[in-house]
């Protein structure tokens, strides 16, 4: 706002001291200026620029089958060990990730624990709602008990304890923050370890799938996300009861299915990242806002994958860890030719503006939300103001001399 005050001022000054080559060039500078400031900075789509939009997109080869009907608001079907991604529909599109997000939770705090330590539960863990395995306050549980809960049914109050065991749920869900921007999942929020709905807590297709690729490196994510049913305490006695997995491909034995995590709430709907191995080729697969079975959503899409990808050709990468964060770290250190060709094209009217540097905070916010259409209707009023003056000032020449 400070430069759209001044620049009335500058100009009529200019104009009456006879600077008019100096307010021209001024003008183009600073709307030029302007405009940089402005413009968003459009930061490249990660894992390639085909992977952007909402719709649909393959790139179908000779011989390769059309994609299958598929009930959901966004997936992606990728290759998981070489990152190929093979087809995908609104793969960053941002949506509630329900208990698809404990995979995240998972791959945080797994490296920091032990499968042999011992948690004692909480009332905070104990009387969370959703989906709960029944942890009893004060009583003793393993973290490889825990974890089973996690993955299997899917527990909302393991998944509490777990963050609890590792220093507490703020710290984990921090920890969690930190990794996904490690990982390259730009569009995951956590705001808690359990997936519950909560403002701002978000995710994509294409991070439930890089968060999953990563966790299967590891043999005990990858345990964990197999297992179809497990053993866990009751919660009166010392005896133990069954826990078994919610993921239908897995209870019905479909061939190569590996797991890894199922989720809904009432916000999210029914999301799911899963994969599977057949004749050495493992593919992932994860889909949010689906509107049919999850089973059905999930095996069609590996269905075709399995036969169709050598017959397609990729439209993105699942990124490897820490290669986005160096990519921004290396576009931050070297400015781009139109920033340093900008400053020297400014440097006339940075001697009347003020810089950025001399705004304060609440100024340098609304110049840089500054529309670019206002921009340019500020360039436009002042350079016709120009020729106004400019024509006042030929006509009263015109009469002094008649």
């Amino acid at each position: 706002m400070t430069l759209l005050v001044c620049l009335p001022w500058w100009a009529m000054s200019a104009l009456r001291s006879g600077r008019l080559a100096s307010l021209l060039t001024s003008i183009v500078a600073i709307g030029a200026s302007v405009a940089l400031v402005a413009s968003p900075a459009h930061a490249e789509t990660v894992g390639g620029e085909q992977l952007s939009g909402t719709k649909r997109n393959v790139n179908l080869l000779d011989g390769a089958a059309p994609l299958p009907e598929v009930w959901a608001k966004t997936w992606i079907i990728a290759d998981a060990d070489t990152g190929e991604v093979l087809a995908h529909k609104g793969a960053h599109v941002q949506r509630a990730p329900a208990s698809t997000l404990k995979t995240l939770t998972a791959l945080t705090v797994l490296p920091q624990t032990s499968p042999d330590d011992v948690y004692v539960a909480t009332p905070k863990a104990a009387n969370t709602y959703g989906s709960r395995v029944g942890l009893k306050p004060g009583k003793r549980y393993t973290l490889d008990q825990l974890w089973n809960a996690v993955f299997l049914p899917s527990a909302n109050d393991a998944a509490i304890a777990v963050a609890q065991a590792n220093g507490g749920v703020r710290k984990t869900v921090r920890q969690m923050n930190d990794l996904a921007q490690t990982l390259g999942a730009l569009d995951t929020v956590a705001k808690n370890t359990s997936g519950l709905d909560a403002p701002g807590q978000l995710s994509s297709a294409y991070d439930l799938a890089l968060i999953a690729r990563e966790g299967l490196k590891r043999d005990d994510f990858s345990s964990y996300a197999r297992t179809v049913k497990a053993q866990f305490p009751n919660v009166k006695g010392k005896g133990q009861h069954t826990i078994y997995t919610t993921n239908r491909m897995l209870l019905h034995g479909w061939r190569g299915a590996i797991g890894v995590k199922t989720g809904f709430t009432s916000k999210a709907g029914r999301t799911f990242v899963g994969a599977a191995e057949r004749k050495g080729r493992t593919l992932i697969v994860s889909l949010m806002g689906i509107k049919e079975s999850t089973e059905a959503a999930a095996t069609k899409l590996l269905s075709w994958g399995f036969k169709n990808a050598d017959k397609v050709e990729p439209v993105g990468l699942l990124v490897e860890p820490n290669t986005v964060a160096a990519a921004e770290r290396a576009s931050e250190a070297k400015p781009d030719d139109g920033s340093v060709a900008m400053t020297a094209a400014a440097s006339e009217a940075d001697e009347i503006i003020a810089t950025s540097d001399d705004l304060t905070p609440g100024d340098t916010s609304s110049a840089s939300m500054l529309p670019i259409g206002v921009t340019g209707l500020v360039v436009l009023l002042l350079a016709g103001g120009a020729v106004v003056l400019l024509r006042r000032r030929a006509l009263t020449r015109g009469r002094h001399t008649a």
